[in-house]
């Protein structure tokens, strides 16, 4: 029997990397996808070392919706199949007044269009998977509203609404969708909200979610799955 497939978005850094690693720890195949070559070669060599399967480097834009989408495709045609698809890429800007439009722009392509493109792209293979997976990370910002993020937590309480829909419409095809929401997440992106790490939630934490959604039985259906941390000390908190 082939080993199961994982395509895992932002996967040379930060949660991606992170579930990515915890995925070739439990025998997947992998496909990973981020911009920065070098990183993402790297990251697909530590990847085959410790799980000792594939681990098939994919240096391609997310937000290039007009080549991304037919890039993962061929690479999961490539593989034969596909079981989980991980959308971890994503990117945060302060400001809500005060932010710009292009940054807001570039929040919904990133956090929003980018993970609606990709979902489309890899629907057909995981619904021949039994069951498919789509694990969204999206933020603890995506369910409340903080001041100073407002064009950030604007883009994940899209994700989230986007999240819990395709979850609904999907469910008949066997496909699951869950949407977890981290508050700040020990990782580049966290380290601008000022809080220590001991009070961030840790990067592996995200991959234990994955674990136990994946973990329920047939019956349980997770939508949307928060995960809070320890109040900060000291900033604004950033997500994840």
């Amino acid at each position: 029997m082939s080993r199961p497939v994982a395509l895992v978005t932002g996967a040379s850094r930060g949660i991606g990397r992170e579930i990515a690693r915890h995925l070739a720890d439990r025998q997947f195949d992998l496909i990973l996808v981020a911009r920065d070559q070098a990183r993402l070669a790297a990251a697909a060599a530590d990847l085959r070392e410790r799980g000792g399967g594939a681990a098939d480097p994919l240096p391609v834009d997310v937000c290039d919706l007009d080549t991304a989408p037919g890039a993962v495709r061929a690479a999961v045609a490539r593989r034969g199949r596909l079981d989980v698809l991980v959308n971890a890429a994503g990117i945060f800007h302060f400001g809500t007044s005060t932010l710009a439009v292009a940054d807001l722009e570039a929040l919904l392509r990133t956090n929003v269009l980018a993970i609606h493109a990709l979902c489309q792209a890899c629907l057909e293979p995981l619904a021949q998977a039994a069951p498919g997976r789509i694990f969204n990370i999206a933020s603890v910002a995506g369910l409340e509203p903080f001041a100073p993020v407002g064009g950030y937590a604007a883009s994940k309480h899209a994700l989230v609404g986007y999240g819990r829909s395709l979850a609904r419409e999907l469910l008949p095809r066997g496909i699951r969708v869950t949407t977890l929401c981290p508050d700040v997440v020990d990782t580049d992106m966290g380290a601008g909200s000022g809080m220590p790490p001991e009070d961030m939630i840790a990067p592996a934490d995200l991959s234990r979610a994955v674990d136990f959604v994946m973990g329920l039985s047939p019956g349980a259906v997770v939508e949307t799955l928060a995960i809070g941390c320890r109040p900060p000390t000291q900033g604004a908190r950033a997500g994840a």
